[in-house]
This record gives structure tokens, C-alpha cells and sequence, in this order.
């Protein structure tokens, strides 16, 4: 008994840590109403990511198409375009703009209307989100037609084994519900009603002929 205890709760150990370790891809809806996706790595161990975000609804596509740059340097989140986070695989060493590259090698970048995607990480050492705002590393930003949604997916790498995958399937626009319409039949029940109510008023209006008497029954 004291031996299936112990083996319980070492599984629930494990359970928790697995738990503990997931990361997560996020996104948040901007005061511009852009939208800009995060990763929160928490406790995952790795040094390379794939991602790829796509639009979904009609039409697919992502607007305001920018470099990520502005005067040379990386755009933060939340600005008025489409564009992924520059400050990756920008210079940390820049003189003019210390400490806000992180020296990634960024390959295959795609940046299109029907796609923003790239695949990269430093060239030596893990990637931790434990120092960025909220804990959550910038991704991208994105500028979508009102009613659309996105679909995307996140893999994380450890010297060359996938550590985490997520997929997103997002819709971003929350519409509001259609009202109650209605059955066909009781539009037609409705309509004959109004025909008679229309009929029996116009029949209460017409003037009396001399004698003739109204019933008050």
C-alpha cells in the first residue's frame, strides 16, 4: 500500500512539473484595434522557434504590410500595422539603440498579406521570456479586417527536438448574436392578422346611416 502511495504521488509530481513547463501563445487585442502575439514560455527549456500565423475569414488577408522598422529601429508592439517583433533578430550591440536586439538568426521570414511567419534563435544559449513585460515575448502584430480571425501555430525547439507545439484558432472579432427571427409560418399568421385588424378598423370608422343602429353587445 505505502509502495502504490508513493508511486501515486511521484506521477502527480511529474503531472505538476509537465503542467508547470507548458507554454503558451497568446494574443491581445490593441486600444488601434490591432492585435499583437505573445509567447510565454514559463518553464520550457529551449533554443529555436517556428512560427506562423495566417488570416482566416473573408477577406483572409492582413493589412498595413511593414518592415517591423521605423528610422531603422524595431517597432514595440501595438502599433497601426502588420509586422513581426525586428527587435529578434536586431543588433543588441547597436550603439544608437542599446539593448533592445537580441542578436537572433531569423530564417525564411514571410511578411505578406496571407502570411507572417519566421523560424530562428540565438546562436548560443536557451531563449527565456522571464524578462520581458508580463513575462511574454513579442511575436508579431497584426491588422486584420473587422470581421476575420487568425489561425497560427508555435513550435518550440531543444537542440533540434520539439519541446512544445500549439496551435491557435482564433476569432478575433466577437460578434454579436443575430436576433429571433420569426418562423415563416408565423409571419404569415402575423401578416393575415394585421390585413384583419387593418379591415375591422376601417369598418369601425365608417360613418353610420341615418336609422341605423350600432350594437352594444
Amino acid at each position: 500500500m505505502k509502495a502504490l502511495l508513493c508511486v501515486t504521488a511521484a506521477l502527480a509530481l511529474q503531472l505538476c512539473v509537465a503542467e508547470s513547463r507548458a507554454a503558451v501563445l497568446t494574443y491581445g487585442k490593441n486600444a488601434n484595434g490591432t492585435y499583437s502575439l505573445y509567447l510565454d514560455a514559463q518553464t520550457t527549456v529551449f533554443d529555436y522557434v517556428k512560427f506562423s500565423i495566417k488570416p482566416r475569414g473573408y477577406p483572409p488577408a492582413f493589412q498595413s504590410l511593414n518592415t517591423g522598422l521605423s528610422a531603422g529601429v524595431p517597432r514595440p508592439a501595438g502599433q497601426l500595422f502588420t509586422y513581426r517583433n525586428r527587435a529578434l533578430d536586431f543588433d543588441p550591440a547597436d550603439p544608437d539603440n542599446p539593448g533592445i536586439g537580441k542578436g537572433w538568426t531569423i530564417l525564411n521570414p514571410i511578411n505578406s498579406a496571407t502570411e507572417v511567419s519566421f523560424e530562428g534563435g540565438p546562436s548560443a544559449g536557451k531563449i527565456s521570456t522571464t524578462s520581458e513585460p508580463d513575462r511574454r515575448l513579442f511575436l508579431a502584430n497584426l491588422r486584420l479586417p473587422e470581421i476575420s480571425g487568425i489561425k497560427g501555430q508555435i513550435s518550440l525547439m531543444n537542440e533540434g527536438a520539439v519541446v512544445y507545439s500549439q496551435q491557435l484558432v482564433a476569432p478575433l472579432i466577437d460578434l454579436p448574436e443575430a436576433p429571433d427571427l420569426p418562423e415563416p409560418t408565423s409571419l404569415t399568421i402575423l401578416a393575415l392578422g394585421s390585413v384583419g385588424f387593418v379591415a375591422h378598423s376601417r369598418l369601425s370608422r365608417r360613418p353610420r346611416a341615418r336609422g341605423e343602429i350600432r350594437s352594444t353587445r
